[in-house]
């Protein structure tokens, strides 16, 4: 993404090659923050991420990462496709739009896809170079599906031209708002302090 929040429902992934044995998904809500993990995939989710395999998710953790091993075994050897919601199994889901922790939780500028480890199928055991080397990482298809981010005071994005002549995009904001994302004011609109639209 370019310089815009967005809210993300989901991020699909299709495998021209078989999945990785170990992948990740990282977000950042803007180009200064650090990347934050959104979801870790493993056959070996405590060894390579830290992490147990599975795990419910609470009103606790919610806005956590999760391991798990769904999608790292060796089928299909093409075409395997790798879904991640951003809010299945969330507690809050539901009442999404009075959780200040879900909000942050969906929000993005950037998502990283990282492929740690590949599946070699054993062969790694015996070390052979000329072997390991005839394994490969291909992603045929990446979709993301979501929306801009503007509180709730604009029904859709358009593009403009910032100070070096990039196209990037913002929020058509309404009700007296101004920014990217429809986050403060216009000047002399005060009488209220901001709040998003419900």
């Amino acid at each position: 993404f370019i310089g815009k929040s967005y809210v993300i429902t989901y991020i699909q992934l299709k495998f021209q090659s078989p999945r990785p044995e170990s992948f990740a998904i990282y977000k950042r809500t803007n180009e200064n923050s650090d990347w934050e993990p959104y979801q870790f995939y493993s056959g070996d989710c405590i060894g390579i991420y830290n992490r147990p395999n599975g795990g419910v998710i609470t009103y606790e953790n919610e806005t956590v990462a999760l391991c798990t091993d769904e999608f790292s075994d060796i089928s299909p050897l093409s075409g395997g496709n790798v879904a991640f919601s951003t809010l299945e199994s969330r507690p809050n889901a539901y009442n999404f739009d009075y959780s200040e922790e879900l909000k942050k939780w969906v929000t993005a500028t950037d998502i990283k896809i990282t492929l740690n480890r590949i599946n070699t199928y054993g062969d790694d055991v015996f070390g052979d170079p000329k072997v390991l080397r005839s394994y490969y990482y291909a992603i045929s298809d990446l979709a993301i599906g979501g929306r801009c981010k503007c509180n709730g005071h604009a029904s859709e994005c358009i593009p403009y031209e910032d100070s070096n002549f990039e196209i990037k995009y913002r929020c058509n904001c309404h009700h007296n708002t101004d920014g990217l994302d429809c986050e403060k004011c216009k000047p002399f609109y005060n009488k209220k302090p901001w709040l998003p639209a419900d």
